[in-house]
């Protein structure tokens, strides 16, 4: 077992997001990295031995991948693999939560109905918005990126890292490849949301846009409509104590939200994940997406927009969305092991690959199985 250091920081920078549009801002960021590189004289990495982890959309990034739970830390995983490896939580998720979130009257009205009995009085469930817009952009989001990733490269010496982005992670970290390839190594991507193959390629008019900056996601909707509706195979989740040990450890990360009911994220204004988009992503790619993930369908569309010839799909079957706290991330983790240490798939750089439930993977056609198609 490789001497494992885990260091918590914040990375300072200047933010653009428009509430706060030139503060300070304090963005939460954690780093698995073995004791060989820590100790080292001039504290360098090797280069393309460095990763960044990317969440999604209400699981900040410790949860989604410092899981506290008996192998469940995919940061673990990659550092025990000789990476240095580093998550952050995006503006407005978890530990860089914005202060403006802690109002619950900056929540759509269908999500203040949500909230735990008493957080709100019956005057304030309608109540005008505080700061009536969206929150972030696919601006903000690739600053803040580049801000974290510029802080990375200084601190370990390497010219380029490589990114894992999950869900709406996916849309962060492949915008920003697409806007920063010089920084880049590799990028592997599982279960994209939010790629619109016919969506807008520009920001719109007027930044930033009308609406509401706070989202909210109740405990009961994420483990169960999300979740736990999607485990349809014997042996897909290993250990039903999963649902507490994830529920608990976003508690510590937004306690906010906790005493709500769920997990706060922001609102979001989001271009540039199209068609046209993934035609200029040269950055090599490992696209991957569970059997049973509603998401299927658009990341096979997404690997197959993807312009540059290195790149590979993989389907896991008996895997859901959240693939990183079941059995499938067996697979999940050697595939992106094999993309980050040689940038191929069971030994191709290009192609499109199938897993199955004992995890033994082959050259495939991506296939929908009706369960992809029903609710995530």
């Amino acid at each position: 077992m490789t001497d494992i250091r885990t260091i918590d920081r914040y990375v300072e920078h200047i933010s653009t997001v428009p509430a706060i549009a030139g503060q300070t801002m304090r963005q939460f960021l954690r780093e698995k990295v073995p004791a060989v590189i820590a100790d080292a004289p001039d504290g360098r990495a090797p280069e393309g031995r460095v990763v960044l982890m990317v969440h999604g959309g209400f699981w900040p990034s410790t949860v989604a991948f410092d899981c506290p739970h008996p192998g469940m830390s995919w940061m673990e995983a990659l550092a025990d693999a000789g990476y240095d490896v580093f998550c952050l939580d995006m503006t407005g998720h978890g530990r860089s939560a914005l202060a403006l979130q802690a109002d619950p009257r900056n929540l759509a009205p269908e999500d203040r109905a949500k909230l735990a009995p008493g957080i709100l009085s019956a005057a304030d469930l309608d109540a005008p918005v505080p700061y009536p817009h969206r929150l972030v952009t696919t601006d903000t989001e690739t600053a803040d990126l580049d801000a974290v990733v510029d802080f990375i490269r200084g601190l370990r010496g390497v010219a380029r890292v490589n990114l894992i982005g999950w869900s709406g992670g996916g849309i962060r970290t492949g915008t920003y490849a697409l806007r920063h390839p010089e920084k880049v190594a590799r990028l592997v991507i599982w279960a994209s949301s939010n790629y619109l193959p016919n969506g807008d390629d520009n920001p719109p008019a007027a930044l930033p846009e009308p609406g509401y900056p706070c989202a909210f996601q109740t405990r009961d909707h994420g483990e169960n409509m999300r979740w736990r509706a999607n485990i349809r195979c014997a042996g897909q989740l290993e250990d039903e104590s999963i649902f507490e040990t994830v529920w608990r450890a976003g508690a510590e990360t937004d306690p906010v939200g906790a005493t709500w009911g769920g997990l706060r994220g922001p609102n979001r204004s989001y271009w540039g994940w199209t068609r046209k988009g993934a035609a200029r992503l040269a950055v090599p790619a490992l696209v991957m997406a569970g059997e049973c993930d509603r998401l299927l369908a658009s990341n096979i569309g997404l690997y197959r927009d993807i312009g540059g010839n290195h790149k590979a799909f993989l389907q896991i079957a008996c895997a859901s969305h959240f693939m990183m706290w079941e059995q499938g991330r067996h697979v999940q983790r050697r595939a992106a092991l094999e993309w980050l240490d040689h940038g191929t798939l069971e030994g191709s750089a290009t192609g499109t690959f199938s897993a199955s439930d004992e995890g033994a993977i082959c050259r495939a056609t991506p296939k929908l199985p009706p369960e992809a198609l029903r609710g995530r």
